[in-house]
């Protein structure tokens, strides 16, 4: 089953998004098939005994800067929508323009995406994690954890949303979620 992979999911239940820092909620299995691992179109599909941890974003990530040269224009809000990969050890190994989609609109002027790239293969996470636990039960009592469980590294795609604004004439660069 394709599914959305948050804190405390299920094999049986696709999960919501909730308290994900930055990140649109859509993680991706990158690595081989394991199990539980990957399904055809290549999302990580959970036993009822796993659950899945997003990565962590280090606080000294830093946010793409508004393009000086694009300032004098005053040009509306725009949005670049990057997919990155993040590595078993949390280091960003891709960082690509996303599929244009409703929340990933066409039109950016290329600065935007290329300042956008520039930050996001800067940036350092600890990795996400397969939590296995040997039942059900186990699961249930490690909340949001891999307590009682082991922890299997895994590398996952993310999608971020950049929203580039001026307000009052400064530039404002907020990392969104989907």
């Amino acid at each position: 089953m394709t599914r959305w992979m948050t804190l405390g999911c299920t094999a049986a239940v696709a999960c919501g998004i909730a308290g994900i820092s930055h990140a649109q909620a859509v993680a991706t299995a990158s690595s081989a098939p394991t199990p539980a691992a990957a399904s055809q179109d290549n999302r990580m599909v959970l036993a009822d005994n796993e659950s899945f941890l997003m990565p962590l974003d280090d606080a000294k990530n830093a946010h793409p800067s508004y393009p000086q040269h694009l300032l004098g224009q005053n040009l509306p809000p725009r949005i670049v929508c990057l997919r990155v990969g993040i590595d078993e050890k949390g280091a960003v190994t891709v960082v690509a323009r996303a599929p244009v989609s409703e929340m990933c609109p066409k039109g950016a002027e290329p600065e935007f995406l290329a300042a956008s790239e520039t930050a996001a293969r800067t940036w350092k996470f600890d990795p996400a994690l397969r939590c296995v636990f040997r039942n059900t039960k186990d699961k249930e009592r490690a909340v949001a954890s891999c307590d009682g469980g082991k922890s299997v590294p895994q590398a996952v795609t993310l999608v971020y949303r950049f929203r580039f604004e001026q307000t009052d004439g400064k530039p404002q660069v907020h990392v969104i979620g989907g």
